[in-house]
């Protein structure tokens, strides 16, 4: 009997070595970062991407680019208006929150 508690104890104490090492050593940390830091970043991002002011934000700025294109007179200004549109909206979704039918099919005509 005293054996199997001598067994049971070291285990436990081994067990307790090897997790208070992995934390030392910062291994658990490292994991911590890969998962559950970086899954809490994407949501903190996905919640601020929903916000109004986001999305008022990209309203504004696509209303400004909106006033250069039709203002400019060349085609390479154009293109460039362009090429930062589509960069500057790639991940926006223009469906969700643009309702202006003109501005919407400029977006899309740009991106797609």
């Amino acid at each position: 009997m005293k054996e199997i508690f001598k067994y049971i104890v070291i285990s436990i104490l081994a067990i307790g070595v090897l997790i208070g090492a992995s934390y030392a050593f910062g291994w658990v940390g490292v994991h911590q970062n890969k998962t559950i830091t970086k899954a809490k970043r994407n949501a903190e991002r996905e919640v601020f991407e929903e916000t109004n002011s986001f999305t008022k934000g990209k309203r504004q700025e696509i209303i400004k680019y909106y006033k250069e294109w039709k203002e400019t007179e060349t085609i390479e200004e154009k293109k460039a208006i362009e090429t930062i549109v589509s960069m500057s909206l790639a991940d926006f979704d223009e469906d969700r929150f643009i309702s202006d039918a003109k501005l919407l099919s400029w977006i899309k005509s740009i991106k797609y």
